[in-house]
């Protein structure tokens, strides 16, 4: 056998076959071919037994085989009696499950038919269905089966809810609209009020939309008439410059005619200046010579002349021109600056270039000044709209009445009135600013007079000493020399009204009580009583300054021994000062 074939992995057809547990037929090997039981190898190194021949080896396997068919056969047979056998146990246990099943129904049910009868005696098609169940079951079927519909009933009677609401909320507002018919005339609604206003002012609006409607349309049909006469104001305009051009024509020819008289009127002019500035030269020489005549002859140096330039009017004698010539000159210049007013005006360089640029030049003009003229027309009438829809402005959209302008002037006055009492205002706070410093040393004064005047008319504070037990009540302990008793004052007054109030009542009431004492003791005059303080003043003064000497004087002890000052007893002193008190007045008793 080859080697291959020993390690060879296992298949999952053989690992199958080896978990059958039917046993196969067992089929003898050919002893030709047996590898130790064969008939060459058995006679080469076997010992030769008569016994144990091939024939009876063969009939020990055919006994095997026999036998192995016969086991096959009791296993067949074996497995159908297992079979019938489990079938009918199973049979039975099927059976008893059954009647388990009814007889623990009925024992956890019991016998109520009855009662599910008469629990569904209006549906007999629901006893049968329910006749075998529980009571509770039953009622959760029903409840099961009975959801959707439960469901739908519960919405229709919400809605069912709405509806009647939306119907009592119908016919209140009905009973309101009855008698607010009924009573229209008794009393008046704020919707009607609300609807007059609304009335009103759709009615205002109406008017204001007709009348910018009609402006328009007058405006449409002016456009028109202007667009349909354009084709005429060409010929008129051109007619009104011929006009202008015959006017100037004639305004030239006028002056051409009266410049001869205008140069005379020049001539007689200018004779008239020279005439008058000679007699003026005259007059002055005359006047300095009289006053040369007045003044004392005093001898001076020779003047020397004055060359100064010679005047424009005395230039004339000195000039190599005749009169002709002088015109002539006059007029060159002035020719001369009307070509420069043209050249600038013109814009050329060149004075052969005049005529050609203002040839052009005049037409432009022309057209400038028909454009200026249709310029200053749209600009007037664009006033003239203006003021228009300014005027309906006013009356359409504020459509002030009478009523709107006393509202008007009642708010002006409303508003002055207001501006008033905020200068008021602003005045009371200056003023208290201002004068601030003032209430404060007011109130500072009326706080010491009050503090002067603590003790009149009202009892002197009494402080209380207040001890934890009674024995420290009794008098004349070390402790009790060294207390101070004080207590805080009470607090100031705030209301200056409350301060000045309690001030006079009480000055009121010194005065009071000096007069009674001046006048029980009426043989003295006032003048004694300022003596009286005074002297009283300076004792207190003295007494100061003499008290702590005095103090130093007293001679101190020490405490230990019970005493503070020999002047004062100690408690010892006061217990035999005390018996012998005791003991006299119980003798005196005696006898």
């Amino acid at each position: 056998m080859p080697c291959y074939s020993r390690n060879r992995i296992p298949s999952k057809r053989q690992l199958r076959d080896k978990r059958r547990t039917i046993v196969k037929p067992v089929r003898p090997r050919d002893p030709n071919v047996h590898g130790l039981l064969s008939y060459s190898h058995a006679a080469q190194h076997l010992i030769f037994d008569e016994n144990w021949t091939p024939s009876s080896i063969t009939e020990q396997y055919t006994f095997i085989n026999s036998l192995l068919t016969s086991r096959l056969i009791f296993n067949k047979h074996e497995k159908e009696t297992l079979v019938n056998r489990l079938h009918q146990t199973s049979e039975r246990l099927k059976e008893e499950c059954f009647d388990g099943r009814l007889k623990l129904q009925k024992i956890s049910v019991g016998n109520n038919a009855h009662e599910i009868r008469n629990m569904l005696n209006n549906h007999m098609s629901m006893q049968r269905l329910y006749q075998r169940m529980p009571i509770h079951l039953v009622a959760d079927n029903i409840n099961q089966s009975t959801f959707v519909m439960r469901k739908e009933r519960d919405r229709l009677h919400a809605r069912l809810e709405q509806l009647k609401h939306k119907l009592n909320d119908l016919l209140i507002e009905r009973s309101l609209v009855e008698n607010r018919i009924k009573y229209e005339s008794s009393f008046v609604l704020e919707e009607e009020l609300l609807s007059r206003v609304l009335l009103k002012k759709i009615e205002n609006s109406n008017v204001r939309f007709r009348a910018i409607r009609t402006i328009n349309t007058t405006y449409k049909k002016m456009v028109q008439v202007l667009l349909q006469d354009e084709i005429f104001y060409e010929p008129i305009l051109s007619s009104l410059d011929d006009d202008n051009a015959e006017q100037t024509h004639m305004i030239k020819y006028i002056i051409y005619l009266g410049l001869p008289a205008i140069s005379k009127f020049k001539q007689l002019n200018k004779e008239f200046h020279r005439l008058e500035e000679k007699a003026r030269v005259d007059f002055e020489a005359k006047r300095k010579l009289l006053a040369d005549l007045k003044k004392p002859r005093v001898f001076a140096p020779p003047v020397q002349p004055d060359l100064r330039e010679v005047d424009d009017s005395k230039k004339e004698r000195y000039l190599r021109e005749t009169k002709s010539m002088v015109e002539l000159r006059k007029e060159l210049q002035k020719i001369e600056k009307v070509i420069k007013d043209l050249k600038f005006t013109t814009l050329c360089s060149q004075a052969k270039e005049i005529y050609l640029r203002a040839r052009t030049q005049r037409d432009n003009n022309k057209h400038l000044a028909q454009q200026i003229e249709f310029d200053l027309m749209g600009r007037e009438m664009l006033r003239n709209k203006i003021k228009y829809t300014n005027v309906l402005d006013g009356v359409l959209v504020n459509n002030l009445s009478e009523e709107e302008v006393n509202r008007l002037e009642y708010i002006r006055s409303l508003k002055a009135t207001l501006n008033t009492d905020k200068d008021f205002q602003q005045e009371s706070v200056n003023h208290i600013r201002n004068r601030a410093s003032v209430y404060v040393m007011l109130r500072f004064s009326l706080w010491n007079l009050v503090e002067i005047l603590r003790h009149i008319d009202h009892n002197p504070f009494t402080v209380r000493r207040a001890y934890p037990n009674s024995y420290l009540k009794l008098p004349l302990l070390k402790f009790e020399l060294f207390d101070m008793f004080a207590c805080n004052p009470p607090l100031y007054e705030e209301n200056i009204d409350k301060i000045m109030h309690l001030v006079k009542r009480k000055l009121y009431k010194l005065v009071k009580g000096f007069e009674t004492i001046a006048q029980a003791d009426s043989r003295e005059p006032l003048a004694s009583f300022k003596e009286k303080y005074h002297k009283r003043f300076l004792a207190t003064r003295t007494f100061n300054v003499e008290a702590p000497g005095a103090q130093s004087e007293m001679k101190a002890v020490d405490y230990d021994d019970g005493k503070v000052y020999l002047s004062v007893p100690s408690r010892k002193q006061i217990k035999t000062l005390s018996a012998k008190v005791v003991e006299e007045a119980r003798l005196q008793e005696e006898y």
